[in-house]
């Protein structure tokens, strides 16, 4: 896990501009929005109410790694951290932070190779993968080394070239955890031992799914494709309206054949350019396993005698106590991976039976039940500046109130909710999804949120979520009340259901629009 001693000490340099941010915003000398621009390079942004912010982290590969772990259990003692995020962008975020504790939990990051720089503002942003690569018995091959590779080279990129607006590339192999057909970049492992490649893909304001650029690509010349692209968007891209900047836009405007000739031509003057070209040693798993474990939480890695665990908090948030437990337990186990997901679950790796049926132990009464307590949902309005509504209180919300009808929340499906319009809670590709909003009732303007359906996410049928209708907060629990009530009546799941009668979701729903 590293990054060349030069790129280090370039970040080093950075931090007085960063720390010079941070004072000014809490001794209020520098507006909030001025700080944003400020601070989201170094991944802090000031949260509603501007009297705290947050920070957040990344990690190479989304893997945490034992001592990175243990660096993490202390610190939450040392900084007094009490809230916790797994983003969907497979970062952690700390959140209801000051001042001094961002920046001493920010160099104490550095010193551990967790690099916060550039994952916010117009940046090389997380490079996100499926959480399984490299153990999954189904992938392809082993991808791990030049996920590795690409993720420290667009960490190295950062503040070299000025972008219009974020860059992220995906990784995905056998399920499609790293969105690689929805990111401005975006690999796609194959069972011949090449990538297809994905760009100007994305979702938020114009939701898009990538044009396929390329295909049996050679997977050492990843280096030359992250960067192509990185010129494609600085050259072509819009840095004059901010809400048509990202890349998906220039593959709108132009076109997919002109897109795609364009992307091989900036491709190719990379390769002209100089040699990009990546010799990896394989990922290797020296572990070795011989118990067998007893919770059905755990999962058989290619790797013999191994196993993962995945573990979901309520709307990817878990319990400060049990975050210690989890890491400060893994952390002290041999060649162990805690994994970040993209749906906001962290994923346990390289485990015997014996380790496994102890982190099933630990998560034990606060990992998701059925599908509906995986639902995907960012941090809501109550943290957010930007938040229009409180989406994780929402989900909160629906699940007490069904339950406390005697009802179940097993037939409903993983929903995804995000606090406005943009995609944090990746609404844009959920079964069923919300995001916050404002309704008028009777004159008046009250909470809400705009409702989607029939969004889908996967390599099967991508398609980007339509939408149907508006509810305010007030209605939505009554609302899945009686969804629920309609399901069970039913019989079915609501993925099955939506599709066998949209008719009966549209009555549903025509009661509270």
């Amino acid at each position: 896990m590293a990054i060349s001693e030069e790129v280090r000490q370039r970040f080093a340099g950075e931090f007085e501009k960063f720390q010079a941010g941070i004072e000014g915003f809490f001794k209020k000398e520098i507006a909030p929005k001025d700080f944003k621009g400020i601070g989201g390079g170094f991944g802090s942004y000031a949260e509603r109410g501007f009297e705290s912010a947050m920070l957040r982290l990344r990690f190479f590969g989304s893997r945490i790694l034992p001592y990175q772990m243990k660096f993490l259990v202390n610190a939450v003692s040392k900084y007094d951290l009490k809230h916790v995020h797994f983003t969907t962008g497979q970062c952690i975020q700390f959140h209801n932070l000051q001042g001094e504790q961002i920046l001493e939990l920010y160099k104490e990051c550095f010193e551990h190779d967790i690099y916060n720089r550039g994952t916010g503002g117009d940046n090389l942003r997380n490079v996100t993968a499926s959480p399984l690569h490299g153990v999954h018995p189904a992938e392809p091959f082993a991808v791990t080394p030049y996920l590795q590779a690409v993720s420290e080279y667009a960490v190295s990129l950062i503040g070299t070239l000025a972008l219009p607006r974020k860059y992220k590339i995906g990784f995905s192999v056998v399920d499609n955890e790293g969105h690689a057909n929805y990111k401005d970049l975006g690999f796609l492992a194959k069972e011949n031992g090449t990538f297809d490649v994905y760009a100007g893909g994305g979702i938020g304001g114009g939701s898009a799914f990538g044009v396929l650029v390329d295909e049996d690509v050679n997977p050492a010349e990843v280096l030359h494709h992250v960067e192509g692209m990185l010129h494609l968007y600085h050259e072509l891209g819009d840095f004059k309206s901010r809400g048509k900047a990202r890349s998906r836009f220039i593959a709108q405007r132009l076109g997919a054949e002109e897109f795609r000739k364009a992307y091989h031509e900036y491709l190719e003057k990379s390769k002209a350019a100089h040699d990009l070209t990546l010799s990896v040693a394989p990922y290797e798993v020296k572990k070795a396993g011989t118990t067998t474990p007893t919770t059905p939480l755990a999962e058989p890695q290619k790797q013999e005698g191994l196993y993962y665990v995945q573990y979901k908090p309520l709307v990817g948030t878990p319990p400060i106590d049990v975050f210690v437990k989890l890491f400060d337990y893994v952390g002290g186990l041999e060649e162990t991976e805690i994994r970040i997901c993209g749906d906001e679950s962290v994923y346990i790796v390289n485990l015997t039976g014996e380790e496994a049926d102890a982190v099933a132990a630990i998560i034990a009464d606060t990992h998701a039940k059925n599908n509906f307590e995986h639902t995907v949902s960012c941090v809501g309005a109550t943290i957010c500046q930007i938040g229009f509504q409180d989406s994780s209180g929402l989900v909160k919300v629906v699940k007490d109130t069904v339950e406390s009808e005697g009802l179940s929340t097993d037939r409903l499906p993983q929903i995804h909710v995000s606090g406005c319009p943009s995609s944090c809670g990746t609404h844009q590709v959920g079964t069923l999804g919300f995001h916050g909003f404002t309704k008028v009732v009777d004159g008046k303007p009250q909470p809400a949120f705009k409702v989607f359906i029939n969004g889908n996410g996967t390599l099967e049928g991508p398609r980007m979520s339509d939408e149907v209708g508006v509810l305010t907060v007030a209605d939505i629990p009554n609302f899945f009340i009686d969804l629920v009530k309609v399901l069970d009546t039913a019989g079915q799941n609501f993925d099955t259901w939506i599709v066998e009668q949209p008719e009966a979701f549209e009555a549903v729903l025509a009661k509270y629009l």
